[in-house]
């Protein structure tokens, strides 16, 4: 899937940055090249001043368990290049059926960035005639995922699916529910940009849950989103939970032990290493 970064005022956030750094300085960029030569941040976490210490064995070990760390540490950057790798592998009935947005869309709705620009790209996505569609949300320093399930469906109340919404969090010490009134908000732009017929007291009525899902022992936040989205496309079992579900049932065990295999996220974790050493090694070319 094309990316529609060109053009826009965009930049790079590492997942090491406070809030105020996401949202009050901003770099703008015209494509991602130079994004990563102008942005003063490199691809991954910087280095500690600890690196350039004489090492005793204690030290190596700490210093390989702080690479280690950071290679679970995603920005922006990897996250899209890895979702367009991930979507040329789907087949083209899914590509038909789920969106995902850029993973900077909804950090510069909330930050109050160019919100015409962004509610004008997400309408490009068509997202009422999707099954599902993934909105990355990157927010304080930390991944989280928006899905908006059945928006294809003009009515809530009386068939078996319509519209839902659900937010999946690998740290839920972090409360996800804080950003309810912040999604309500988008979603509400977002039907107002598509001129659809759907009140806001309708709008207001899709349900937005909080199901729990397996979390994080680290600094993982942006493998797990990536993950989740994987779980959405390519897992048989939690394809069969999602078309069972009726609409009156909540997902509050949407991600329970019968299908969930740890095995499974840890090769995926190795998986988005390799990834980040291959780009990276082709930058360094």
């Amino acid at each position: 899937m094309s990316r529609r970064r060109q053009g826009q005022a965009q930049a790079l956030i590492d997942l090491d940055s406070d809030a105020e750094d996401e949202c009050q300085n901003k770099r703008s960029r015209t494509s991602r090249s130079t994004a990563l030569k102008t942005s003063g941040r490199s691809n991954h976490v910087l280095p500690s001043f600890y690196d350039n210490l004489p090492q005793n064995r204690s030290s190596r070990i700490a210093t390989s368990r702080r690479d280690k760390a950071n290679q679970d540490k995603l920005n922006t950057d990897i996250f899209e290049l890895y979702m367009e790798d991930l979507w040329k592998h789907i087949d083209e009935d899914k590509k038909s059926a789920y969106a995902y947005f850029d993973s900077l869309w909804f950090n510069m709705y909330y930050c109050g960035r160019n919100i015409p620009n962004v509610l004008k790209w997400i309408k490009a996505k068509r997202i009422f005639s999707r099954q599902y569609v993934f909105v990355p949300i990157v927010c304080c320093g930390h991944w989280s995922l928006l899905v908006l399930c059945h928006f294809d469906e003009a009515n809530c109340s009386d068939i078996k699916k319509g519209p839902r919404m659900i937010v999946l969090d690998s740290l839920n010490t972090t409360d996800p529910t804080r950003l309810q009134s912040a999604i309500r908000k988008f979603i509400v732009d977002i039907y107002k940009t598509e001129e659809r017929e759907e009140s806001k007291q309708f709008i207001n009525k899709i349900r937005l849950e909080f199901p729990k899902v397996p979390q994080q022992n680290g600094d993982e936040c942006g493998i797990y989103v990536l993950y989740f989205i994987q779980c959405f496309l390519q897992n048989k079992k939690l394809a069969e939970v999602l078309e069972n579900k009726k609409l009156e049932e909540d997902f509050t065990q949407l991600f329970d032990d019968s299908w969930f295999n740890p095995e499974e996220l840890e090769n995926f974790r190795k998986d988005i290493h390799s990834f980040q050493v291959n780009r990276n090694s082709k930058i360094a070319e």
